[in-house]
């Protein structure tokens, strides 16, 4: 088991299309963590007023949540199930609206409450996690096959189609010195590793403020660095 972090569009396109693809390794679940919480965040309530129930923004945020669930199930093949990480001010209809929607879309989903009651708390999570993995017939030894971009792809075109699969972008841009870099780049070898976006972790987007499942936006590279040492690219986005 691995922690990526940082939801399906930042720790889990990392872990597939750089970790897996450099290691031959494969995942046969993922989880995704949810909370109450961030979900009322990205449906627009202000930070003070989340410990309240709103479930119109709560609906309004489930969209984010359906954004990584389709990344990991649509994009890298991963079956998922959510872990509703339980807070003391989620309300009854507020877990059970979640709870319905997730298995409206066909997804496994459990309420955690191990912060609270250690491992009890998070026991029909494992069990459900467990029958995935179990029921994964495939060898433990078969390479991941499904990525966002191919090896022989331009390090412009593994960065583009992360931005417009996975972040839901409608282009990249950068300037003549970012360009520049990445023939460079490409000219002295490099162009077959795979790319690292460094990005905000509060949005889809380059944008903190862009909330929910936001999608023909534009994401503009700033920088981009060579990490020979780790074997990736790193395209940095955003501030």
């Amino acid at each position: 088991m691995t922690e990526a972090g940082f939801g399906a569009d930042l720790g889990a396109e990392k872990f597939i299309d750089i970790k897996c693809r450099s290691a031959g390794i494969r995942p046969s679940a993922g989880v995704l963590v949810a909370t109450i919480r961030a979900l009322k965040f990205h449906g627009g309530v202000a930070r003070e007023n989340l410990t309240e129930e709103n479930l119109s923004a709560l609906q309004a945020g489930l969209a984010n949540l359906d954004r990584h669930i389709s990344n990991l199930r649509d994009h890298y093949g991963v079956p998922a199930v959510v872990s509703i990480n339980q807070f003391v001010s989620d309300t009854k209809a507020e877990v059970d609206l979640v709870m319905d929607h997730c298995k409206a879309l066909g997804v496994q989903v459990a309420l955690s409450s191990h912060w609270a009651n250690g491992g009890e708390g998070a026991t029909e999570l494992a069990h459900m996690v467990a029958a995935l993995c179990e029921g994964d017939s495939t060898p433990a030894n078969t390479p991941h096959s499904s990525f966002v971009y191919p090896d022989e792809a331009s390090l412009w075109e593994k960065i583009e189609m992360v931005a417009t699969k996975i972040y839901g972008a409608a282009e990249i841009t950068g300037s003549s010195k970012v360009r520049d870099r990445l023939k460079e780049l490409n000219d002295e070898g490099y162009g077959h590793l795979p790319v690292c976006i460094a990005k905000t972790p509060y949005s889809f987007s380059t944008d903190p403020a862009l909330k929910g499942a936001p999608s023909q936006h534009v994401m503009d590279i700033r920088e981009v660095r060579l990490s020979v040492g780790a074997g990736f690219v790193v395209a940095i986005c955003g501030q």
